[in-house]
């Protein structure tokens, strides 16, 4: 009964460690966004906290032979974790105020928040070997049972987290529930002590710990908060400021709705993609990839009465959100599909006047919609006078403008013509740049586009800015020897997004 205790602990322990990684990207993303900087700071803090742990429990185990300190350490973590809800922002808020730079802030935040706990974890086979193992002849065969056992549970945890807990639960809830798994865990190990004092204690400590769940409840927000959910691909979040309703997917303010105009034109750079009905007068069928809150495609529709709009969003739960609270309403003229983009026109043989790419995001972006091949799947998925809007965050110039610069580079690889317009509505150091493919070889100048927007402001295009919008052209000669074109093979997007 003793073992069977202890594997069982080895076990908890591994499935908790997995899940609070995996709930880690979660805290860190509404501050530092989803990149691989911020999983590779997870991942090596993780590392690097189950090797001092090895270390530490290995040492302690052989001097203090207890299972009662495996489970005083099993409290110790699981308080830490406890705490997480309410130290994560703090620490995150802090840590972006100084800014140490995009490699530095995840890596710092991984440090403060996840090594403590993840070592103290990282004790429990050490232990659980050294109170298992019956004789020196069979510590090879327990260290092998041992460890197996603890990885099904990092299985267990791994995938109980990523299908199941964040699709269902919020990231505070999640940390709760492992914080008191680890509670239960040390009660565990605590039982299987030699002294039942030690067992009182460990259930001690986890009921007033435990106490904790009803004290701790989400931090005040500016904005009054109409939803919060972790989808299985963005930490979402619902917010009113008493005129606008927005839509946040992890650190990015993705939507903007007016609420007195919900069918509007919402951010800026939404609106630039009426250019397109510049360059091709034509247009009839429309398809979207990345839905949003749905300005555009909503907007589309009734706008240009002749227009129908396919809009693929690959996340069920913003679909649900922009249907809910932002007015998107299916139907003829709009039809909303739940795929991933690029196998979306992969698995379609349909056709496309204009293709809007709103999928990007400012700190975190698939690299496979950015590469050759994906633009060539789209220019096969154009009409013959087909256009292609591709929203890119970025900066034109400067130290900041290498993927933008990289994406321009691999667009120009494949389409006849490209066209660059800067969204100059905000003052940021980054701001979207909305790079316009077209499949036609025939050349348009700016000053055409200028003439036709003219013509059509106010009338066809209801934007009573257009000519200032179309006077954002990129005029400069984008400088792109320095930057390589993105393929499939080669895209390295996090690298030129925050190069040194």
């Amino acid at each position: 009964m003793r073992n069977a205790l202890l594997l069982l602990v080895a076990f908890l322990s591994g499935a908790i460690l997995m899940a609070l990684q995996l709930s880690g990207s979660r805290v860190l993303a509404p501050f530092f966004g989803g990149s691989i900087f911020v999983w590779g700071s997870l991942i090596g803090v993780f590392l690097a906290a189950l090797s001092l742990g090895y270390f530490v429990g290995g040492r302690l185990a052989d001097r203090w032979p207890w299972a009662g300190l495996l489970g005083a350490l099993l409290v110790a973590a699981g308080a830490f974790v406890l705490g997480l809800p309410r130290l994560g922002p703090l620490v995150c808020d802090a840590i972006l105020e100084r800014d140490f730079g995009p490699r530095g802030n995840p890596l710092l935040s991984c440090l403060i928040l996840f090594f403590i706990p993840g070592m103290l974890m990282g004790v429990t086979s050490p232990f659980v070997i050294r109170l298992t193992a019956e004789s020196i002849d069979r510590v090879g065969r327990t260290a092998g049972a041992v460890y197996s056992i603890s990885t099904v549970g990092s299985i267990a945890g791994t995938i109980g987290a990523a299908f199941y807990l964040i699709p269902a639960m919020g990231t505070r809830a999640i940390l709760y529930l492992l914080g008191a798994l680890l509670m239960l865990a040390a009660l565990l190990a605590a039982a299987a002590g030699s002294r039942p004092l030690s067992a009182r204690r460990a259930a001690a400590a986890a009921a007033l710990l435990l106490a904790a769940l009803g004290v701790a409840g989400p931090a005040s927000a500016r904005e009054r908060v109409l939803l919060e959910r972790d989808s299985a691909y963005h930490r979402l979040l619902v917010t009113e400021d008493g005129r606008h309703r927005w839509l946040r997917a992890d650190n990015i303010w993705h939507t903007q709705m007016d609420l007195q105009d919900p069918h509007g034109r919402g951010l800026p750079y939404a609106c630039y993609t009426d250019i397109a009905f510049l360059i091709n007068p034509n247009i009839r069928r429309v398809l979207v990839i990345g839905l949003g809150g749905g300005t555009i495609p909503k907007r589309f529709v009734r706008d240009y009465p002749e227009v129908v709009v396919d809009s693929v969003e690959i996340d069920p739960d913003v679909i649900s959100i922009a249907q809910r609270y932002f007015y998107v309403r299916p139907g003829p003229r709009l039809r909303i599909h739940e795929a991933d983009g690029r196998q979306f026109l992969r698995r379609t043989r349909e056709k496309w006047d204009l293709i809007v790419l709103d999928a990007y995001y400012a700190d975190t972006v698939p690299f496979f919609l950015t590469t050759r091949e994906f633009f060539e799947l789209v220019r096969e998925r154009l009409t013959p006078q087909g256009v292609i809007v591709n929203n890119v965050v970025g900066a034109v110039t400067g130290p900041r403008s290498n993927f933008f610069r990289s994406v321009y580079k691999t667009m120009a690889d494949v389409f006849p013509q490209i066209h660059a317009f800067e969204v100059r509505e905000s003052d940021a150091r980054l701001t979207n740049i909305m790079v316009f493919g077209m499949n036609s070889p025939r050349p348009i100048t700016h000053e055409e586009l200028r003439q036709r927007a003219r013509e059509a402001q106010g009338t066809r295009i209801k934007d009573p800015r257009l000519v200032w919008r179309v006077d954002n052209y990129v005029h400069t000669r984008v400088r792109t020897g320095d930057v390589p074109i993105l393929t499939d093979d080669y895209a390295p997007v996090d690298a030129l997004m925050h190069l040194w």
